[in-house]
């Protein structure tokens, strides 16, 4: 069944969870939710992806995520770093949708008021680049190799994966574009494509977005299993009842290979991989004002080696790191795992104030032994589309996938009308933050409630609060994704209690039962079904 064990992994909890999901799957298998032409398994940026660009035909689609929100898991927690395609070998499918996804950020940005900037990557040459090799590079000529020859082959691997604009710089051009940067730079690669954005907000505003073109997100629905008849599935089943489907498609991250091997299909094995990254304190925009890293080859394992960048809120962030773990829901940090990241790149901004550390957070990547995406129909089952194996660059990938996910649903037979009514827009939810005093003026005699700042750090309104409400958060972190409530400074300290007051005020709740990441039932009015 393609399936690895960790050493000493608890099979009294495998039994346990084993259990449980049969009780489930018996409990909840005849009780049928609806029909559908596509099930889509995640809610992820993959997931959601996949909905609304599904969204744009005529097909009646759901996206069933296990937990309280949309956004929860790798998605979540990366560097929202959309990667120009330069580091994927060449010739994967990886590097064929990474540059592809890249080239349709504004277009998508833009349609989906995400906030997203280019501000590009800048790969530093120094003498630490080819350190591994020094012995057989004798003299001078080590710095010949490092400076003048390393360069041009990295662009060249970018050139033909077909990344275009990359320049390699030298002296005071580097210092112009990051004046704060190490002065040891030999040379540097610069890729004017890479970008930045808020991944969580992406993927709020892709959800929000395919339901207002008519796809239901169910939340806190977790698959059980599936109702089969020979080689196709007839029905996903989960712990609220069964969505009878024409086409599945397998978008669920780090538990794609649990899923296929309910399925009826398992290819392939996912193995868990955490990266951690520390974020500083917005008040030290300005200090880096690119993707900025320190080339060295040959390459840390599986990653792209992480770095420094800006985010598009003026916040920094390092990281991240790369280490394999056995539980899929390790987002644990430790203070060795900090001080790995601080050690690693300190030498890239020597002066850099690292006591500004505001947050420290962990996501967990799904990769398969490949190492690259996996995205084909199931070989056993004959309306089953795998989306697995998406990590980095799978934000930047992410349109990209959706444009062939959707293509490979329809070499398996899937009907793709165009919907005349598609609306590719979506309005985000206006900032205080980022009004002019007299358009808040003007909002606050239409609405006091503009006037009340929750979130002094990040100047976040009641009304901002309660329109995120409106739009389907019930948790205090779906809050904090599409209003950065609790995102400053202060980290919450201050806001939190306010933010769960009215949180509990809105929903007509008692506060007793207001939560950080658990309980939420409805996204946008699209989710239905009772508590198992």
């Amino acid at each position: 069944m393609n399936r690895i064990k960790w050493k000493d992994y608890p099979e009294e909890e495998l039994r346990r969870k084993e259990e449980r999901r049969r009780k489930l799957y018996e409990k909840n298998k005849g009780r049928i939710i609806g029909e559908y032409d596509v099930v889509i398994i995640g809610g992820g940026v993959t997931g959601t992806a996949i909905a609304r660009e599904l969204s744009k035909y005529r097909l009646k689609v759901a996206l069933l995520e296990k937990a309280t929100d949309v956004s929860v898991g790798a998605s979540k927690a990366n560097n929202g770093m959309i990667h120009p395609g330069v580091a994927p070998k060449r010739g994967t499918l990886k590097a064929k949708l990474n540059v592809r996804g890249n080239a349709m950020y504004d277009e998508l940005a833009r349609d989906l008021g995400v906030k997203f900037k280019r501000v590009g990557s800048l790969w530093l040459i120094t003498p630490r680049t080819l350190q591994k090799y020094r012995r057989y590079l004798p003299g001078p000529f080590y710095k010949f190799v490092s400076a003048y020859i390393f360069p041009y082959l990295v662009k060249l691997k970018g050139m033909l994966n077909g990344v275009k604009g990359i320049r390699i710089i030298r002296g005071e051009e580097i210092w112009k574009l990051e004046p704060k940067a190490t002065r040891e730079a030999w040379a540097a690669v610069y890729v004017p494509s890479t970008g930045i954005l808020d991944p969580y907000d992406l993927v709020v505003a892709l959800a929000e977005n395919a339901i207002a073109n008519g796809v239901e997100i169910h939340l806190e629905t977790e698959v059980v299993g599936f109702i089969r008849e020979g080689e196709t599935i007839k029905g996903v089943v989960t712990n609220r009842g069964t969505f009878l489907a024409r086409y599945v498609v397998n978008a669920a991250g780090v538990f794609a290979d649990e899923i296929a091997e309910l399925a009826g299909s398992r290819e392939y094995t996912i193995h868990p991989r955490k990266g951690v990254i520390l974020l500083f304190d917005k008040e030290l925009e300005g200090w880096v004002n690119h993707c900025v890293t320190e080339l060295r080859f040959p390459a840390p394992a599986h990653t792209k080696g992480g770095g420094i960048n800006p985010t598009v809120h003026g916040n920094i962030l390092w990281g991240p790191t790369a280490v394999e773990v056995p539980d899929k829901t390790d987002t644990s940090v430790h203070p060795e795992e900090i001080e790995e990241i601080l050690e690693r790149y300190r030498e890239i901004y020597p002066d850099f104030p690292r006591h500004r550390i505001i947050r420290y957070f962990a996501g967990v990547r799904a990769p398969t032994f490949t190492e690259d995406f996996i995205i084909r129909p199931a070989k056993w089952v004959k309306n089953l589309l795998h989306v697995a194996g998406i990590q980095s660059p799978g934000l930047a990938s992410a349109p990209a996938i959706a444009e062939y996910a959707v293509e490979q649903l329809r070499s398996m037979g899937l009907i793709l009308e165009p919907k005349p009514d598609f609306n590719p827009h979506r309005e985000p939810i206006p900032r205080a933050s980022e009004m002019s005093l007299e358009e808040l003026d003007r909002r606050i005699k239409e609405d006091p409630r503009w006037g009340n700042i929750v979130c002094t750090c990040e100047m976040v309104s009641e009304a901002e609060i309660v329109e995120a409400i409106r739009r389907g958060a019930r948790t205090l972190d779906a809050i904090k994704r599409r209003t950065r409530l609790g995102m400053g400074t202060c980290q919450g300290g201050y806001c939190t209690l306010k933010a769960a007051e009215i949180l509990s005020r809105e929903l007509g709740i008692p506060i007793s039962q207001v939560v950080k990441e658990n309980g939420g039932r409805l996204f946008n009015g699209a989710v239905r079904g009772e508590e198992p």
